[in-house]
């Protein structure tokens, strides 16, 4: 492949959703390890009922998504499908062939667990991105309701097997999901759900920090590792041992369109939520009170 034919295939990646969580090394890296394919028009490249554990992401042209001859959905450049083959040993769900002539990435399990897994904001992103598109899929194909369903209990299994704390909570601040890996803190995921943020928190929420750490912004405005105390849950064994303990955390603003245009003025858009992405210090992060 010559310079040109690699800068307008990285360009193309970069247009994916989820390519904001990488650094331009990672991403040459995820480009380097996939296999690109090139489809004619009308080519299929995959079948309904067909097995094969990898994705694709779209670095040209555009695909139709298909089942039982039915039109479903077009996908165009930076969109992925066929994800959930990764996650199951069951045959595709629906076909997807060229509309136009076009380009993909094939990205196997090994890349996508090297990269994306390892990722959770990559894997939140995927989560909603996934969500979006079945709820529009749910005024296409009868059994959508219950294929939304096991998407989301199949990316719930990948998010709670991260050890980073994931959190969203709604407009207010109250909780509305979190992962397993709260657990650290003594905490069962029911334990938070509905419960605002602020009560989690060690500490105040005065004006100033309320806005750094469940903040409406998104890109390069969002804030980042952001050190913070949460609170350990008083009905645990732990709390004899620690009150709180420390994190860095990073998050972002949640809205109802994609982020470059949440930054546009003028734009019709509704503010979502926040999440929060907390790692532990390595320090151990334990304080006594």
């Amino acid at each position: 492949m010559d310079f040109v034919e690699s800068a307008k295939d990285f360009e193309a990646l970069k247009q994916a959703s989820i390519s904001c969580f990488f650094l331009d090394t990672e991403l040459k890296s995820i480009l380097d390890s996939g296999k690109k394919i090139f489809l004619k028009r009308d080519e299929v490249l995959f079948s309904e009922n067909s097995y094969q554990e990898t994705m694709y992401i779209i670095l040209s042209g555009t695909m139709e998504i298909y089942k039982r001859h039915k039109q479903i959905a077009v996908r165009g450049v930076g969109d992925f499908l066929g994800e959930m083959a990764l996650e199951e040993s069951k045959p595709r769900s629906a076909s997807v062939r060229a509309l136009a002539d076009a380009e993909v990435l094939e990205i196997n399990k090994e890349t996508f667990f090297t990269y994306f897994v390892s990722n959770p904001k990559v894997v939140w992103e995927m989560l909603k991105t996934i969500s979006a598109r079945n709820r529009d899929d749910l005024n296409i194909i009868d059994e959508g309701y219950q294929e939304i369903r096991n998407s989301r209990e199949k990316y719930r299994k990948v998010i709670d097997s991260v050890s980073d704390l994931i959190i969203q909570t709604d407009q207010e601040g109250k909780i509305n999901f979190a992962n397993k890996a709260v657990s650290i803190l003594g905490y069962d995921v029911f334990d938070l759900i509905g419960k605002d943020f602020e009560n989690f928190y060690d500490g105040v929420l005065g004006t100033t920090s309320r806005a750094h750490i469940l903040t409406r912004r998104v890109g390069p405005r969002t804030t980042t590792n952001l050190e913070i105390s949460l609170q350990v849950n008083e009905q645990s064994s732990l709390y004899d041992i620690c009150h709180s303990m420390s994190f860095q955390v990073t998050t972002t603003g949640m809205w109802s369109v994609p982020q470059e245009r949440v930054m546009k003025k003028g734009v019709q858009k509704e503010f979502l939520g926040t999440l929060l992405v907390a790692r532990m210090e390595k320090h151990g992060g334990y304080r006594l009170v």
